[in-house]
């Protein structure tokens, strides 16, 4: 949304009431989902905010108030699924096992954790962290510098590290940043659900069609090897922007994945196996409420105008 139109979808979303936005049964289910939740300040996670203890909380008593918390079976199964919402969270954490799990158990939420393999035990690390870290670094050697951090710069991040003296395993054997297997699988049997997020979470848009196949091929296998979940779930890193058509029935149609997901926001798709999550970090500024307001709003006017004005709001 341009600054205009964020500001239409804000005024229109103030003075509506939510009941009113978040009603209809033709409304797309509601899929949210962080990343992680911590009071404390977390440097190398700087691509993007994440809630505290109490903003997390707040945001759930705030859902649990106006929908119903389903599990990723439930989602899977249909129905009208308006007044529900299912959560989910990206990249497998340590925090979502060690701040997260307790709540969403005291609370009775289920959830879906999406991990990336090549992360589990801290074996490697997200570029992004990876250009944070390093840029913290040369930042306390009085070195300002602006790195690119994309997956197509991976290697050349891990040479700059090497270069200024930073062992990625060294690094990762202190601050563990991401869960254990062992704590994955103890999730799974306290009725949570484990899906993939790609085996090291590139932005699928920089791959080729054979490249991108694999990546969810390769991170499924992994996945049904470990935890042989009753269900396969798989969520794109970053979205599924550049994925095409054929992808998404290749897996449907091969059995690699039963259920796949996006984070266009809220959203409908023409593949019933396919859904879109709306990210709760992003609006982190915002009251629950808000947010969500302003994300119903928007939806409606686009559903009003048609996809020759959707680019206004």
């Amino acid at each position: 949304m341009n600054e205009f139109s964020e500001q239409i979808v804000s005024e229109l979303a103030a003075i509506t009431p939510f009941k009113i936005l978040k009603s209809g049964k033709s409304l797309p289910v509601l899929l949210p989902f962080y990343h992680l939740v911590s009071d404390q300040d977390l440097p190398f996670r700087n691509n993007y905010n994440y809630p505290s203890v109490a903003h997390f909380e707040a945001d759930l008593d705030f859902l649990l108030k106006n929908f119903r918390a389903i599990s990723l079976s439930e989602l899977v199964d249909g129905g009208d699924l308006s007044k529900c919402f299912h959560l989910s969270f990206d990249d497998g954490l340590k925090e979502c096992y060690e701040v997260v799990v307790p709540i969403l158990k005291r609370k009775g939420i289920p959830a879906t954790f999406f991990i990336n393999p090549s992360f589990v035990d801290n074996k490697d690390l997200f570029h992004r962290y990876k250009a944070s870290e390093i840029t913290a670094l040369l930042k306390a050697r009085n070195i300002q510098l602006s790195l690119q951090r994309t997956y197509a710069d991976l290697d050349s991040l891990d040479e700059m590290a090497e270069e200024i003296g930073l062992d990625w395993e060294d690094w990762l054997a202190k601050n563990r940043p991401y869960m254990t297997l062992e704590q994955v699988k103890k999730m799974q049997d306290d009725g949570f659900t484990i899906g993939s997020h790609s085996m090291d979470h590139p932005e699928f848009e920089l791959l080729d069609e054979e490249t991108q196949l694999e990546e969810i091929k390769e991170s499924m296998e992994w996945l049904t090897g470990k935890l042989s979940p009753g269900i396969k779930a798989f969520a794109f890193p970053f979205t599924d922007f550049g994925v095409s058509d054929q992808i998404f029935e290749t897996c449907y149609r091969e059995n690699i994945f039963d259920v796949s997901f996006g984070t266009a926001g809220l959203k409908k798709e023409r593949f019933p196996f396919h859904f879109q999550r709306l990210a709760m970090d992003q609006g982190i500024a915002m009251t629950p409420k808000k947010r969500l307001k302003e994300v119903y709003m928007a939806y409606r006017l686009k559903a009003i105008f048609g996809k020759k004005y959707a680019k206004r709001f």
